[in-house]
């Protein structure tokens, strides 16, 4: 039985996708104003040289030497706060724009750092990239939002072409596990969620396995015995952790693992809706089905729903990582939650950290595993 996929989405999808496009809107918005900036300081700084107000007008306003001044505007220590002060108001009064060209050829710092994702449909990647960019701006420093679409291609063009020259540094989720790559980049880098055993990167992840087994003992606590998996390619940790977990969980309560439930694709929603279809058009379909991911979770219950399936009662559901989708549709869908933006936050404080201690010959790679948390809803029946 094919059943095609209809357009028609409930509420609680499209208040998902609006969600996600506001946060992507509001991302781009910021990083225009600070691409702008920029350049709006070149032109200030190439146009009308006569007229342009410099450091010394600054200090000679404010009665201190340059080098105080200088200070002040990098945010540089040894100031105090009174001098600080006057400084900044003897800038404002002579409309000094710091000119962060010739700052950046002065330094080697041109405060620019790059966030690559896969892409800005699923949430979580613009939860990681709301988490850097306000922690980088915290630290006066720019963001900029690059994509790689899943392509090694894309993301080795980032750092290897022009555009990789002028960052200081990135926090990546990586596009494919080649450690030769990821040994050779040379800028300060923070992988997040995916690690590449061997990469000598600083890491932000969290406990794959855990949530994992978390979800397949509810759905073992709720007597499932028919437990299919839709899950996203096991080359990363990511998706081979949640795959494990998932084959341990059956082995270690007797259940006889079934290939033709385990379903291995890409992390999309259509994937998932395709990989619910071909589980369901089964001689002996499962009664329960673990969603790998996010989008992979919409795509399972799209395909139940355009089947006349309510989730709870004809199918269970679980999937991993919640959203806006899960948490308002009705019945609500069992996640495991993870801290998302504060996978940002770290990923950004430790890509700082590295910039201000780079010149450290005892500077050694980092992992911080983050813990999950179980989100129990309506979304598992009892068999």
């Amino acid at each position: 039985m094919t059943v095609e996929r209809s357009g028609k989405l409930n509420k609680s999808y499209i208040c998902q996708n609006i969600l996600t496009n506001i946060a992507f809107c509001e991302i781009i918005i910021k990083t225009f104003r600070q691409v702008k900036t920029k350049l709006d300081d070149k032109v200030m700084g190439n146009n009308n040289p006569n007229n342009m107000i410099t450091i010394k007008d600054v200090a000679k306003r404010a009665g201190v030497a340059i080098s105080t001044v200088s200070r002040v505007l990098n945010d540089q220590d040894r100031v105090s706060q009174e001098t600080r002060d006057k400084v900044k108001k003897a800038a404002d009064e002579l409309g000094y724009v710091k000119n962060s060209i010739a700052a950046s050829m002065k330094t080697g710092s041109t405060k620019l750092i790059v966030v690559a994702v896969p892409d800005l449909i699923n949430e979580y990647y613009t939860d990681v990239i709301r988490g850097v960019e306000q922690t980088a701006v915290k630290h006066g420093y720019y963001t900029i939002v690059f994509t790689t679409q899943e392509s090694p291609e894309k993301e080795k063009e980032l750092f290897e072409g022009k555009f990789g020259k002028i960052i200081d540094g990135a926090v990546i989720v990586p596009a494919h596990p080649d450690v030769d790559f990821l040994r050779k980049i040379n800028k300060p880098v923070v992988v997040v969620d995916r690690y590449v055993p061997g990469c000598h990167l600083d890491a932000v992840m969290i406990n794959n396995y855990k949530g994992a087994r978390m979800l397949m003992q509810n759905l073992l606590d709720h007597g499932h015995r028919r437990i299919a998996i839709v899950n996203g390619p096991e080359n990363f940790n990511v998706g081979k952790e949640r795959g494990e977990a998932y084959r341990d969980a059956l082995s270690e309560n007797g259940i006889e693992i079934s290939e033709e439930y385990i379903k291995s694709t890409t992390w999309y929603s259509e994937a998932g809706y395709e990989a619910m279809q071909e589980l369901m058009d089964l001689e002996q379909p499962p009664t329960a089905v673990f969603a790998a991911n996010n989008l992979l979770c919409i795509g399972c219950a799209e395909a139940a729903f355009n089947r006349g399936m309510k989730l709870g009662q004809d199918i269970s559901l679980v999937g991993f990582d919640d959203s806006a989708f899960a948490e308002y549709i009705q019945p609500g869908i069992t996640v495991v939650r993870r801290a998302t933006s504060r996978m940002g936050v770290i990923g950004a404080e430790k890509l700082l950290d590295k910039l201000q201690n780079s010149r450290s010959p005892k500077y050694k790679e980092r992992k911080v595993l983050l813990d999950v948390e179980l989100i129990e809803r309506g979304s598992v029946a009892d068999v």
